[in-house]
């Protein structure tokens, strides 16, 4: 798992080639998030990146609008869900590591993003007649239902009530929206994309502060775990990948107090090495792979390892933000005499 717990697969669908053929790339959310978009093709000097383009569920847009789909150029695309959702970032990627940005970018870049300031993602490459349309899917497969399924998605993360999100407008979304509505002063609905708008606004107001979110200011890769009550039971779950200048979010829960813990390990891409975090105060369990583990009583006797996790700092506005560095762990094994 490389930064989010809920990575949501990536379902590719080609269509046949049509009379004429397209004259940019398409791509297409039947997904029931809103998700930001980043595009990349080969040129002179390295890739030509661009970002982010927002495509709400239900609709699709022309990227790589430079890229002739006669040439043999492929195409490179990278999702990820807008941060009004709770739950983490949930990704649509391949195995192409390219540069993003935080923001709205535009660069010419290789892979070597930490020099640049920048982040890393691993985007999916579309190459041949794929260029021609991209089609972001989730399990639950809402094709043309996708808008319905992202307003009762939205309304979830702003906190009002839906039994499902399935697509399907029935009385209780119908309510929901009703009560959003009202709460926001509005006499009479309006049509979808204004509806999505203005509730993944409100839900970013409400949720992107929330929770505990990591960031790697590391040279290289870490690996992080949250440890956190669950109810009456303390829970222990990970790992996040993280890639020099990276953030995750580690729980996105709103938070009251410093309830939680964390922990992580500097990877060395060359040797696998893994230098532990240093200065922890509580012991809780941890294993090898990605793992949720119950209690943090008797790790051994139940199969795992343990290690020692920090308390997070005080919250504000329901969240904390905390950043490690190359100082917040063990010195290198390499390193010793």
């Amino acid at each position: 798992m490389r930064h989010v717990i809920f990575t949501i697969l990536v379902s590719l669908m080609v269509v046949g080639l049509a009379p004429m053929r397209a004259q940019a790339a398409e791509l297409c959310n039947e997904t029931s998030f809103v998700v930001q978009v980043a595009s990349g093709w080969p040129v002179e000097g390295g890739v030509a990146l661009q970002g982010w383009e927002r495509v709400r569920p239900g609709e699709c847009e022309n990227l790589a609008d430079e890229v002739s789909l006669d040439s043999d150029q492929p195409v490179f695309f990278y999702a990820q869900t807008s941060a009004a959702y709770l739950g983490g970032v949930r990704e649509w990627r391949g195995n192409v590591p390219l540069c993003v940005d935080e923001t709205d970018f535009e660069v010419v870049a290789s892979t070597r993003c930490a020099a640049l300031g920048l982040a890393s993602r691993d985007f999916m490459i579309r190459e041949g007649a794929q260029r021609e349309r991209t089609v972001l899917v989730e399990p639950g497969e809402f094709g043309s239902r996708a808008q319905i399924a992202g307003i009762q998605r939205l309304l979830e993360s702003a906190g009002y009530a839906i039994s499902s999100v399935d697509g399907f407008e029935g009385r209780g979304t119908r309510q929901a929206v009703r009560a959003f509505l009202n709460d926001q002063d509005l006499s009479s609905r309006p049509p979808a994309p204004e509806l999505i708008d203005a509730l993944e606004a409100y839900a970013l107001e409400r949720n992107t502060q929330s929770g505990v979110t990591i960031c790697n200011d590391a040279i290289g890769d870490i690996s992080a775990v949250i440890g956190h009550r669950v109810d009456d039971v303390w829970q222990s779950r990970g790992w996040w990948r993280l890639h020099s200048g990276e953030c995750a979010r580690l729980l996105a829960a709103h938070l009251e107090t410093a309830n939680a813990y964390f922990y992580a390990e500097r990877i060395d891409n060359s040797t696998g090495e893994r230098r532990p975090m240093i200065e922890g105060e509580q012991n809780f369990c941890v294993a090898p792979a990605r793992f949720v583990a119950e209690g943090r009583d008797n790790c051994s006797d139940r199969g795992y390892g343990t290690a020692p996790f920090r308390s997070i700092p005080d919250p504000e506005n329901g969240g904390v933000r905390i950043h490690v560095d190359d100082t917040d762990f063990a010195p290198s094994a390499q390193l010793n005499p």
